[in-house]
C-alpha cells in the first residue's frame, strides 16, 4: 500500500497522523482538521480504514494521562442524542446527498460557535457542569444529535463534541478526560462497520504499523502544548478550530 504513495501523499499522511496524535492529548477537534486532507490524499474509504487503528492507539495513549478526569454524567447526557443522530443520518442518506447533509451540519456548527462566542463576552467560570435543567438537557440533546450526525456523515464528531463540552463549562482536564473516553467508545463502535464494509484490510493494518511511532510523537507534542495552555487559550483554540472545520464542511460538502 505505502509503496504506491508518492512523496506528496506520504508527506500529507505523515502530517495528518501527527495531527491526530496531537489531537488526542491536546485538542480533540484538531483531528477534524486533519480528516479532509487525509481523505483527499488516500480517498475517503481508504483513509477511514487506515486511520481507525491509529486513532484507537491514540485513545489508549491519552487514557494513560486523562482517564481519571472523565465526567461520566456528561457522556450519559449526550449518549441518547448521539444514537438518534446516527440513526437520523442513516435515514437521511436515503433522501439527500451526503454533501448536502455536510453543508447543513456545517451551518449548524458555525451558528453554534458564533452563539458560544457571543455568550463568552462575559467572564465564565469552569468546573462542575451545569445542573440537568430542561435547558441543559435540551443542549445535551442538540449537541448529541449533532455529534451523531457529524460522526456518521463526515467523520467529524469531534467538532460537535467540542462545542458540547465548551458549552458545559468543564475544566481543561475534564474536557480531555471526557473526550478520550467518549471517542474510544465511538471508535470501537465503528470498527465492525469498517471491517464489514471492507475499509479495514490487511494492507491498511500493515501500513498502520509504520505510523504507530508518529501517533506517539504527535501525542507527546500534544502533552507539551497542553501543559502550556491556560483555560482561555484552550477554549478559544477549540472554538476557532471548530469554526474552521464547519467552514470546510460548508464549502466542500
Amino acid at each position: 500500500m505505502i509503496e504506491t504513495w508518492g512523496p506528496l501523499t506520504l508527506a500529507i499522511v505523515v502530517i495528518c497522523v501527527l495531527l491526530y496524535g496531537f489531537s488526542k492529548t491536546a485538542m480533540p477537534v484538531a483531528g477534524v482538521v486533519a480528516g479532509p486532507f487525509l481523505a483527499a490524499a488516500l480517498g475517503a474509504t481508504t483513509a477511514s480504514g487506515f486511520i481507525m487503528p491509529l486513532l484507537l492507539i491514540g485513545d489508549l495513549i491519552a487514557l494513560t494521562r486523562y482517564r481519571q478526569h472523565v465526567n461520566w454524567k456528561l457522556i450519559w447526557r449526550i449518549a441518547p442524542g448521539v444514537i438518534v443522530g446516527i440513526l437520523l443520518t442513516a435515514l437521511l442518506f436515503r433522501v439527500a446527498e451526503v454533501s448536502t447533509l455536510n453543508r447543513v451540519i456545517g451551518v449548524l456548527i458555525l451558528l453554534s460557535v458564533a452563539l458560544e462566542m457571543w455568550r463568552r463576552r462575559r467572564p465564565v467560570e469552569t468546573g462542575e457542569p451545569p445542573p440537568a435543567t430542561w435547558r441543559n438537557r435540551g443542549l445535551s440533546g442538540f449537541f448529541g444529535i449533532l455529534t451523531g450526525m457529524t460522526t456518521m456523515a463526515a467523520n467529524a464528531g469531534g467538532t460537535a463534541m467540542t462545542l458540547y463540552l465548551v458549552n458545559m463549562r468543564v475544566s481543561m482536564l475534564a474536557f480531555m478526560g471526557t473526550s478520550v473516553w467518549f471517542f474510544l467508545f465511538m471508535n470501537l463502535l465503528k470498527m465492525p462497520f469498517l471491517i464489514g464494509l471492507g475499509f479495514l484490510t490487511t494492507d491498511t493494518l500493515i501500513a498502520d504499523l509504520f505510523f504507530v511511532p508518529l501517533i506517539g510523537i504527535g501525542a507527546w507534542i500534544g502533552v507539551i502544548v497542553f501543559n502550556r495552555m491556560n483555560e482561555r487559550v484552550f477554549t478559544i483554540s477549540a472554538l476557532v478550530l471548530s469554526a474552521i472545520a464547519s467552514l470546510w464542511l460548508i464549502i466542500h460538502g
